[in-house]
């Protein structure tokens, strides 16, 4: 089907955004068993609350629009979800902190990918008038973003510091 317009770009991308972050979330739970600092486990499980809220954001206003998700697959997300996997899970490391420095590395990958498709979609929202939805994607944006500082801020106060240790 060809996308005709920027309504029908917002809903493509929307269905794209919504099935990203559901592989995201699929791979974060695996994450989680990695991870060997308990401040990183914890992020790790409240990155999923706040990805599912999104979620149930993004599902409202596809149907306020009269749209469903869909049942295309992120092909972006699906690579970065690979990428994670390969260097998380199937890596060998020497050191369980050097192991959560390349997780949170590879989190803020997904993260960053759902923050730009966040940033897409709101613009278009606003454009084509969509303003209330547009605010519901600019906050989704902005939780996205404050938890990627959030796993900055976890990297610098101490675990790159113990994987250099190591």
């Amino acid at each position: 089907m060809a996308i005709n317009n920027l309504k029908e770009l917002y809903i493509a991308e929307l269905q794209d955004l919504y099935d990203a972050n559901q592989q995201a979330n699929a791979t974060v739970e695996k994450l989680i068993d990695a991870a060997s600092c308990s401040d990183l486990k914890d992020a790790l499980k409240r990155s999923i609350d706040g990805t599912k809220d999104g979620n149930k954001k993004i599902k409202s206003i596809l149907d306020s629009h009269g749209e469903g998700v869909g049942d295309e697959t992120c092909l972006g997300m699906k690579g970065l979800t690979k990428e994670a996997e390969k260097h998380v899970l199937k890596e060998k490391f020497g050191d369980d902190s050097v192991r959560d420095a390349m997780l949170i590395s590879q989190y803020q990958r997904l993260a960053h990918y759902a923050i730009t498709g966040y940033g897409s979609v709101e613009a278009f929202a606003k454009r084509l008038g969509d303003l209330e939805n547009a605010q519901t994607l600019e906050q989704c944006k902005e939780q996205t973003m404050e938890g990627d500082l959030h796993f900055t801020k976890l990297a610098q106060a101490s675990i790159n510091k113990d994987a250099m240790a190591a």
